[in-house]
């Protein structure tokens, strides 16, 4: 069997050069347009020739192709001093490069078998033995980098001697670790800005860390919020201010506050992100004037992967230092956690849930969410 592909500009001439060396006997496999230079496309089509004769494999396999050693038919002629003995052995020599000829196509033949019965997928290569690590990962909307980038490493960890998925469940938890900040300490004399979209939960934070550093730390806390585009900004920070007896401050005493704020720790409200970067400038003009020790980027949990990946360059242009994950609660697809630190660059210092105002902040626990992403029931090592 011989299987070999031909190309032309139009599919009549491809066609035709099948017909030319492989004569009417052969079978047209498949025909495909592809690319070719400039606008113009290239038709391919492959024949298979089932049992070709010697003078049709000269043709399709000529003399300078490298898989095929080309061995001439020579013509038996015995001159008048030739013996019997001479003449048969010609013959039997025309017979052993026949014979030569017939192995090296069954050789062929049984290659190009082999080859045909091969049909592995693209995802069974790519990504074998992790197919169920990778549909996982997917499902749950990690960024297509982070998975590539993930699975390469397993593969090339991974001995063949465990069980798959436990090998996997530990790599993620260590990788996922890097991204997180299990303690976070803020102190006297800070000044922790919160910076994000609309929506994704500044304001919350604002109130659950005054509630931690008041109530449980004992701390000295001033509220500021630089947004004087939300409504009812101002009076939702002020009234957190006031539930929790900490001090409070806006746009117009910001400065007298934070020059005043020596044993103090001020927590900044700033304006919703906005979607063009170019827009950002003030925020960072007011943040750089009030000086801040650390920018925390919020983001929730049901924020898609792709979005985060678009704003990332936001992030970045407000120079945030660490990551908040906000309404855990509200989502069952957590890849966006690990998208948003993958993709920024930055740490996760907090998670949280929906809970507006109250409740707890959570220290990231990266053992709790593989647990959650592959849904095993046992933990992994932590």
């Amino acid at each position: 069997m011989i299987i070999k592909t031909f190309r032309a500009e139009t599919s009549a001439a491809a066609l035709k050069r099948v017909r030319e060396e492989m004569g009417g006997d052969a079978v047209v496999l498949k025909t495909t347009q592809i690319s070719g230079t400039g606008s113009r496309p290239i038709f391919e089509v492959t024949a298979c020739l089932e049992n070709p004769t010697v003078s049709q494999s000269n043709m399709i396999f000529p003399d300078t192709d490298p898989f095929v050693e080309t061995v001439q038919t020579e013509n038996i002629i015995p001159d008048q001093e030739s013996t019997t003995d001479d003449i048969i052995e010609t013959v039997k020599e025309q017979d052993n490069k026949d014979n030569i000829w017939k192995e090296r196509f069954q050789q062929l033949d049984n290659r190009l078998n082999q080859i045909l019965k091969i049909v592995p997928t693209e995802e069974t290569s790519r990504y074998a033995p992790f197919e169920d690590i990778f549909e996982q990962l997917t499902k749950h909307d990690f960024d297509p980098g982070f998975i590539q980038e993930f699975i390469n490493e397993l593969k090339e960890s991974f001995d063949d001697s465990g069980d798959v998925i436990s090998f996997a469940e530990q790599k993620l938890v260590e990788k996922i670790s890097s991204f997180m900040v299990p303690q976070f300490s803020i102190k006297p004399g800070d000044h922790l800005a919160v910076v994000g979209p609309a929506g994704s939960g500044k304001s919350s934070i604002i109130g659950k860390l005054a509630t931690n550093l008041i109530i449980k730390e004992k701390q000295k806390v001033t509220l500021l919020t630089l947004d004087d585009v939300k409504m009812g900004a101002c009076d939702e920070t002020a009234a957190y201010a006031e539930i929790l007896g900490a001090k409070y401050a806006d746009t117009r005493t910001a400065i007298d506050e934070i020059n005043n704020s020596d044993n103090t720790i001020t927590l900044i409200d700033t304006v919703a992100m906005p979607a063009v970067i170019e827009n950002l400038k003030p925020i960072c003009d007011k943040l750089d004037a009030v000086g801040t020790t650390y920018r925390l980027a919020v983001f929730s949990a049901i924020t898609r992967s792709h979005d985060i990946a678009a704003m990332a360059e936001h992030i970045n242009a407000l120079e945030a230092t660490h990551l908040v994950i906000t309404m855990t609660d509200m989502t069952d697809c957590l890849g966006s956690i690990i998208t948003a630190a993958h993709i920024s660059g930055l740490k996760i210092v907090y998670t949280t849930n929906s809970q507006g105002g109250v409740g707890n902040l959570n220290t990231p626990d990266p053992a709790q969410l593989v647990r959650e992403l592959l849904k095993t029931k046992a933990a992994v090592s932590e």
